[in-house]
C-alpha cells in the first residue's frame, strides 16, 4: 500500500511540475492552432496578426483559464491510469501491446466525460474576438457538452494510439524492461511518438475545433464522417491536418517530459518491475 501511496504523489507532483512548465508556450501554440483550424485557409502569420491585432498581445492567452484547469484536472486520474490499469491487465492478458490499447481507451473514454466542457469553453474563447466574451453564458448542459462525441472519439484515438507507440518504442530501445531510458533514446521516443500521433489525431482534432468553435452553425449538428467529407472537399488534406506544425511542437514538449515519466514510474511501480514485457 505504502508503494501505491508513494506513486499516486509523485504522479501528482510530477504532472502539476510538468503543466506549470510547458503550459505557457504550449497555450500559446495551441491559440493559434485553434484559430487556424477555425479559419482553414489562412497562413500562421495571419493567425498571428488576427490574434493581435483583435486582442493585443493578451489575446494569445485567450482561453488559458479553461485550459490551464483542464491540464491540471488531468494530472489526478491520468498518471494513476496510465500505471494501474496495464498492471491489472497483466494478471488475465500477457500481451502488453493489448493492454496498452485497453488502457488507451479506458482512460480515452473516462477523460472525455470530464474535459469536454473545459475544452468546449477553451475553443469558444480562441475562436471568438470578441473583447466581452464571457464564459457564463455557455454553462448550460447543452452548450457545455457540444462535441462530446467528437471530442470521445479524438481521445480514445489519441490515448491508444500515444501508449501502443510510446510502449513499442521505448522497449525495442532497451535492452532490458527494468533499464532507464537514457536520454538520446527518450528523445527518440518522444519524437517518434509525437510524429505518429499526430498523423492519427490531428484531423479529429480539426472537425473537433470546428464543431466546438464559436459560429458553429455548420458543423455543430453534423456527424463525424459528414464533418470529414466537408472540410476535405473544401480544404483537401492539407485542411484536416491545419495547425498541424504548432501542434506538433507543443506535443514534442509534451512528450519530452511524458515519455521518461512514464518508463521511471513503470520501472518503479508498474509492470515491468513485475513482469516481463513482451
Amino acid at each position: 500500500m505504502g508503494d501505491y501511496v508513494k506513486a499516486l504523489f509523485e504522479t501528482q507532483v510530477i504532472g502539476a511540475f510538468r503543466v506549470a512548465l510547458t503550459m505557457p508556450l504550449e497555450h500559446v501554440l495551441d491559440r493559434i492552432k485553434t484559430y487556424k483550424q477555425s479559419k482553414q485557409s489562412i497562413t500562421y502569420i495571419q493567425s498571428y496578426t488576427d490574434i493581435k491585432g483583435a486582442r493585443g498581445m493578451i489575446g494569445l492567452y485567450d482561453g488559458f483559464s479553461p485550459s490551464f484547469l483542464r491540464n491540471m484536472v488531468k494530472q489526478y486520474y491520468r498518471w494513476p491510469m496510465i500505471i494501474f490499469i496495464p498492471s491489472i491487465l497483466n494478471e488475465h492478458i500477457h500481451n502488453q501491446s493489448i493492454n496498452k490499447i485497453i488502457t488507451g481507451a479506458s482512460i480515452g473514454l473516462f477523460e472525455s466525460c470530464i474535459i469536454t466542457p473545459f475544452e468546449r469553453l477553451k475553443t469558444l474563447k480562441m475562436t471568438s474576438m470578441s473583447t466581452g466574451f464571457g464564459y457564463y453564458k455557455y454553462i448550460t448542459f447543452e452548450s457545455i457538452y457540444v462535441g462530446f462525441r467528437i471530442q470521445t472519439t479524438r481521445q480514445v484515438v489519441s490515448w491508444t494510439n500515444y501508449l501502443y507507440w510510446d510502449h513499442k518504442v521505448r522497449y525495442a530501445l532497451k535492452a532490458e524492461p527494468g533499464q532507464p531510458l537514457s536520454l538520446v533514446n527518450s528523445l527518440i521516443a518522444a519524437s517518434l511518438s509525437s510524429i505518429l500521433n499526430i498523423m492519427a489525431v490531428h484531423p479529429f482534432d480539426t472537425i473537433k475545433t470546428l464543431v466546438q468553435m464559436e459560429g458553429n452553425q455548420n458543423f455543430k449538428n453534423l456527424s463525424l464522417y459528414e464533418g470529414f467529407k466537408i472540410v476535405y472537399k473544401n480544404y483537401g488534406i492539407s485542411g484536416l491536418y491545419a495547425g498541424w506544425q504548432a501542434r506538433i511542437i507543443a506535443y514534442f514538449c509534451q512528450a519530452l517530459l511524458t515519455t521518461p515519466t512514464i518508463d521511471y514510474l513503470e520501472r518503479n511501480y508498474g509492470i515491468s518491475k513485475n513482469k516481463k514485457y513482451q
